[in-house]
Parts: structure tokens; C-alpha cells; sequence
């Protein structure tokens, strides 16, 4: 038994590294993927199943027994797809002939919409910091803290850039920066993303600002750690934009770096960028993820109609006929 364990083990982790060198699999995605297929295979392996030789009712099964322990849809459709790419190298690498889950359809699941702040919300935000940091007493604590808000607000806004992308890159990546961007995203792909006007001009502040700063000489990082050796934690930036919140009476709950990268998805959609671009500059890897924001306005899409089909420029003039607009 344990040496059919060890064999899986060496063949999971063989075939992972495959997946991960054609995809680009970030660390914790890759970490995902053997958890997923581990467990796969070792239900395989306690049931007297070789997973070589698993058939598609062994899946179904498998998957009826994991439903019936209230795995969520979203974790079971994640362990399909893993299985599925999974199997699909071990056909290709000649371990299989057939990938035995090439039939099996995703579970249903409930579409969580992301939630996103109106751009009111947002001004009120980007206003309010600013004041702050304006009204802040020069080379305090406070007017760093104020700075650093609005200045990641401002970013995070423009761009649309996860806050764990943002809190890695150097300092040296912002000096002089145009109005784009190379970053790494996950599973270390590279993607532009843009800034606007306000963003580059509190940018330039903050830089001049960083550097007056003690203990950030050989600290690399735009928003360098007390400690100067590594960037702020993303607990001090949800603090501080919860404080912001609240100080102009907004719920606290609602606001996260997370909710900011919505919004800017979901306000550029809504002023009519497209959903490739808009992929682009978000990083997604699949289309899909992107998708989700063409819920978050139905009445979006209604509008469009109205305002661009032909047919609402016409209206009728009587009963023998209409006339255009």
C-alpha cells in the first residue's frame, strides 16, 4: 500500500511539473493541484482503484461521494479541472489512452458577483484622502500614513493591479514611469497596465516623499516596511482604508483592495471597454473570470439596446406608418 502511495507520489509530482511548465502555474496554484490530485488518488487507492485504470463511473462516483460531504460546487469544479488537465498529460505522455474525464460536464454553481464601489464612492474616497494628507503636518508620521493611502488608492484605481502585485514591486519601477506599466501577475505572467494623469502626479509625490524616509536607502520596495527591509503588510493597507471609509461614514466591510480592482473593472466596462482589453489589464488568464463583471450591471445591457439599436430611433407617426428620429 505504501509503496503504491510513493509511486503516486513520484508520478503526481512528474506530471504537475509538466502542467506547471506549459501554464505558468504560480506556487500556491501548483501547491493546489497535487492537494487535488493527491486526494483523487488516494480515495483511488483506499477503494483498491488503480487511478491509471479508473474508468468515468469511478470519477462520478467519487465526485457523488464528495457532494454528499457538501464540498462546495465552486472546490469540486476546481477539482475537475485540475483532473481533467491532469489526465490529459498522462494520455499525452502515454500513461493512459483515453482521459476518462473528457465527457464529465462542470457542476453548477452560483455566480458570486464581485463587489464593487460606485465611482461617486470612489471620488469621495480619492477626495477625502487627499484632504487628509494636505491637512497632515510635514515630515510626521501621519502625513506618511495619509500619503501612502491616497497614493495606493490612486494606483490601485488607475490600473486595476492586485494589491499583493503592487506591494512587491520596487520603487525603481516608478521613477520617471509613463503612462504604462510592466508587472508580474500570477504565475509569473507579465502584463502592462496603465496609469492616469492623477495617479502619476501622486506617484511623483510619494517618491520624493519615500525618500526623506529613515531606513529606506537600500530598502527596494515602493512602500517599504518599517523595519526597512521589506514592504508593508496588506493587514496595515486594509486598516488604513477601512479608517478612510469610515471617516467619510462609509461601512467599513465594503472597502478592500480587492473591492477597488472591482470597481475599476466594473466602471471601465460600464464606460465601454471591452472585455478582451479589459482581461488584459486585470491579468486573467481565461476570459471566463472576466465575464463575471457583465453581471454586475444587467441594467447595462438594457441600456445599450436602448441607446443603440436602430430600431428605438424610429416612432410611429400615425396608423399608416412611422418616421425616423
Amino acid at each position: 500500500m505504501k509503496k503504491n502511495k510513493d509511486q503516486n507520489s513520484e508520478l503526481i509530482e512528474r506530471i504537475i511539473n509538466i502542467i506547471s511548465l506549459e501554464k505558468g502555474l504560480s506556487k500556491n496554484t501548483k501547491s493546489a493541484y497535487k492537494s487535488d490530485i493527491g486526494l483523487i488518488f488516494n480515495s483511488f487507492n483506499d477503494n483498491n482503484i488503480n487511478a491509471l485504470e479508473a474508468q468515468e463511473y469511478d470519477f462520478i462516483e467519487l465526485f457523488s461521494f464528495l457532494r454528499s460531504k457538501n464540498f462546495k460546487s465552486s472546490s469540486l469544479n476546481r477539482k475537475l479541472s485540475s483532473l481533467k488537465q491532469f489526465y490529459q498529460i498522462l494520455k499525452e505522455e502515454g500513461y493512459i489512452k483515453i482521459n476518462p474525464l473528457g465527457n464529465l460536464e462542470s457542476f453548477k454553481k452560483h455566480i458570486k458577483l464581485p463587489k464593487s464601489l460606485s465611482e461617486n464612492v470612489i471620488t469621495s474616497l480619492l477626495e477625502k484622502a487627499k484632504y487628509d494628507y494636505e491637512k497632515s503636518q510635514d515630515l510626521s508620521s501621519q502625513k506618511t500614513k495619509c500619503l501612502r493611502t491616497l497614493t495606493i488608492l490612486e494606483i490601485l484605481y488607475s490600473t486595476g493591479m492586485r494589491i499583493t502585485e503592487l506591494l512587491e514591486l520596487p520603487s525603481s519601477d516608478f521613477i520617471n514611469v509613463g503612462e504604462k506599466l510592466q508587472i508580474k501577475g500570477k504565475g509569473d505572467v507579465y502584463r502592462l497596465v496603465a496609469f492616469n494623469k492623477e495617479a502619476k502626479n501622486v506617484i511623483d509625490i510619494w517618491l520624493k516623499h519615500r525618500f526623506t524616509l529613515k531606513g529606506t536607502i537600500n530598502n527596494k520596495y515602493m512602500f517599504p516596511d518599517r523595519n526597512g527591509s521589506g514592504h508593508i503588510s496588506r493587514q496595515i493597507i486594509y486598516k488604513d482604508l477601512s479608517c478612510l471609509s469610515k471617516s467619510i461614514g462609509i461601512d467599513q466591510k465594503e472597502i478592500s483592495p480587492h473591492n477597488i480592482r472591482h470597481s475599476f473593472a466594473t466602471h471601465m466596462l460600464n464606460r465601454g471597454a471591452d472585455l478582451r482589453s479589459l482581461q488584459k489589464l486585470l491579468g486573467h488568464a481565461d476570459i471566463s473570470t472576466t465575464e463575471i463583471y457583465t453581471h454586475v450591471k444587467s441594467d447595462r445591457l438594457a441600456g445599450l439596446v436602448k441607446d443603440t439599436h436602430p430600431l428605438n430611433k424610429m416612432h410611429f407617426k400615425n396608423k399608416e406608418g412611422f418616421k425616423y428620429d
